[in-house]
């Protein structure tokens, strides 16, 4: 099963002046995704990523139909399945890096301190800053702050990571290691030339749909 699967999605772009009808696909684990910045894609990994919710078509997460959900049913689906990174790195100036990347956990994941405290060091490790765990964010510099936000997106093993065109390239090669070692599904929007190393395949305007049989 495939952990996300859209069929007929209207999505808004600027380029076209109005909503384009009708895109499918199917994004598989372990998979890159890139979405080319230049056509103007941010509409439709809302809509992807659950954060807007669709007005027709068809939305599959984790086998779930997202369109037949409640609204605190999709809350709990899109905290449980996805990562976020956006434009901005979204991080608390005044909390420490643990702190930082501890807090979807306890809120998606339970109270378990002990459980929390681990997996927040995986992932400082994994993305190299596992030593500044104590240092407070504000006193970062930005790249180390990329950083920090990717661990957070991933602390709790989301299937899905969704970025929306984060000005962090330099996070591409851990992101493939992501998908490549954990099986994570990422759609990511960026600078072609960015995406051209680490992609398994590139949606420029040309979509090249993918359903699963």
């Amino acid at each position: 099963m495939s952990p996300l699967e859209c069929k007929n999605l209207p999505f808004r772009t600027t380029q076209r002046g109005g909503e384009v009808e009708g895109f499918s696909d199917c994004f598989h684990s372990g998979e890159i995704v890139g979405f080319c910045d230049d056509r103007d894609f941010g509409s439709l990994l809302n809509i992807l990523g659950m954060i807007e919710r669709p007005t027709s078509g068809g939305l599959s997460v984790l086998g779930e139909n997202v369109l037949e959900m409640q609204e605190n049913e999709a809350w709990q689906l899109r905290d449980r399945a996805f990562g976020y990174l956006f434009t901005h790195p979204h991080l608390l100036p005044t909390f420490t890096v643990a702190e930082n990347v501890a807090m979807p956990f306890f809120r998606i994941c339970g109270k378990r301190e002990d459980l929390a405290s681990e997996r927040t060091s995986e992932v400082l490790l994994f993305t190299g800053i596992r030593h500044l765990c104590g240092t407070l964010v504000g006193n970062l510099d930005e790249p180390t702050r990329w950083l920090v936000a990717l661990a957070r997106a991933i602390v709790h093993r989301p299937p899905l990571l969704v970025a929306i065109s984060p000005p962090s390239p330099d996070l591409l090669p851990l992101v493939r290691t992501l998908a490549d070692t954990e099986g994570m599904a990422i759609l990511w929007s960026g600078e072609k030339n960015h995406l051209l190393p680490f992609a398994d395949r590139i949606l420029d305007g040309g979509f090249s749909p993918r359903l699963a049989p």
